[in-house]
């Protein structure tokens, strides 16, 4: 499993991987909360799941 969705409280995050580190070597992940209902925290996971797909996902700094 790439991603995935939970619910805390009143609202519901997301987390999904982006592979590996080529320096470390660990498992990086990414971690957006706050979302206001379950099909937008879908939306949102499968949209950036896409991206990384395709090779446009860039990393917000």
């Amino acid at each position: 499993m790439r991603g995935s969705i939970k619910k805390d409280g009143n609202s519901w995050n997301v987390v999904f991987d982006l592979g590996k580190d080529p320096v470390t070597g660990k498992r990086k992940q990414k971690r957006k909360r706050g979302f206001k209902t379950k099909k937008e925290a879908e939306k949102y996971i499968n949209e950036q799941l896409n991206a990384i797909d395709k090779g446009t996902y860039f990393e917000p700094k």
